[in-house]
């Protein structure tokens, strides 16, 4: 996983992933089968929108998604419209970014869509007028908070939760929510000294998204990063790198992890423990955009709607992430129901954090209390 929280080491090159389903010579000389019909609920004219995308002979992808995890996914996007040629770009969240700008700037072809757990890179993206309007058929099931002007789709509501070495720290000592894992960490036992590990939000943007919503959740974040700084908090760039920490014993606690990385974590190691805090549990979503310069813009509505529909939710739910839809169930050990949550908003709110003056400010704010009197 890497600093925006994309499941990827962050020197592993990208890969691109095609499937040229319409181009293959078909055993026997037979023609691709054409898309199933209109998706139940859908209007009539919808079947415009299939036949354009057909047209256009495919839609480009860039995800930080993980292809292996994404790949159920794919297959059954492809399923439904053979003659749409999925196109699959597999990208670090920052780097995605990177080189989408960089092909704006060129005036270069990129993609239909981008699939993002970088949120406020994708509202800046929204913010600074890339991306195209287009109102979803599924519009009606997708929360208010995961959709921005009909041009930023938040396509899961993840939570944030703790992590605890099982082994070490038994289930009934495990902090429960941020004021106990802040009283745990002020009575300073010796056996938490340099051992409860989140991210070095001077290193990690996702730490510092995380944190800045901590801020808003709570005036009691101050206490709880002061107490992580008395017992020598074990700073990382990465939750990857945090979750190995706790899963190796080194650290017993790890803090502000996205909720679906803990989950498939604690399949391979029994020892992770996985707490949804009881007093607030922030939520956060992967972003959907589809930009101006699509080169096949109906293809890209087809992805968009596929990933907001009842079906592909479930393959969202399949891949470990809990979907946005309140109708599609999380996977077991997510679900939030009866908890109080704090979904971070698709929109606005989130383009404070790209303002340097702040950032800064926050940074120098958050240095100071860690590092204590």
């Amino acid at each position: 996983m890497n600093g925006r929280g994309a499941p990827r080491h962050p020197s592993a090159p990208c890969r691109v992933w095609i499937c040229a389903l319409a181009a293959l010579a078909l055993v026997g000389g037979c023609s691709p089968r054409s898309a199933e019909p209109v998706p139940p609920g859908y209007p009539d004219s919808y079947g415009a929108i299939v036949a354009a995308a057909e047209k256009e002979g495919g839609v480009v992808v860039w995800s930080s998604v993980d292809h292996d995890k994404a790949a159920r996914l794919l297959a059954d996007f492809r399923s439904m419209y053979p003659l749409v040629r999925l196109t699959y770009k597999e990208l670090p969240a920052q780097e995605l970014d990177r080189q989408f700008h960089a092909a704006a700037d060129h005036h270069q072809q990129s993609a239909d869509i981008l699939w993002s757990s970088a949120m406020d890179l994708q509202i800046k993206l929204v913010n600074d007028g890339y991306s195209a309007r287009y109102t979803s058929p599924e519009k009606p099931a997708v929360p208010d908070w995961a959709n921005w002007k009909d041009e930023a789709w938040g396509i899961t509501a993840e939570p944030i939760v703790m992590i605890y070495n099982r082994r070490l720290l038994p289930d009934a000592q495990a902090p429960r929510n941020h004021a106990q894992l802040t009283e745990m960490l002020e009575a300073k036992p010796a056996r938490l000294d340099g051992r409860i590990a989140s991210y070095d939000v001077t290193r990690s943007a996702v730490g510092y998204l995380y944190f800045t919503q901590d801020r808003q959740a709570s005036p009691a974040v101050w206490q709880l990063i002061r107490a992580m700084g008395a017992n020598h908090l074990r700073g990382f760039a990465t939750a990857e790198e945090i979750l190995r920490d706790v899963a190796a014993g080194h650290a017993l606690v790890g803090y502000n992890i996205i909720g679906s990385y803990a989950l498939e974590e604690s399949l391979h190691h029994p020892d992770i423990g996985v707490i949804l805090p009881s007093d607030y549990t922030l939520i956060m979503s992967r972003i959907v955009m589809i930009p101006k310069a699509a080169a096949h813009p109906n293809g890209a509505r087809l992805f968009l709607d596929y990933l907001l529909s009842p079906r592909g939710q479930q393959q969202i739910k399949a891949m470990g992430m809990a979907p946005v839809r309140a109708d599609v169930a999380p996977p077991a050990g997510l679900d939030t129901a009866g908890r109080p949550t704090l979904a971070i908003e698709v929109g606005p709110p989130l383009l404070a954090g790209q303002d340097r003056l702040t950032h800064d400010l926050l940074i120098k704010r958050w240095q100071r209390t860690l590092a204590g009197p």
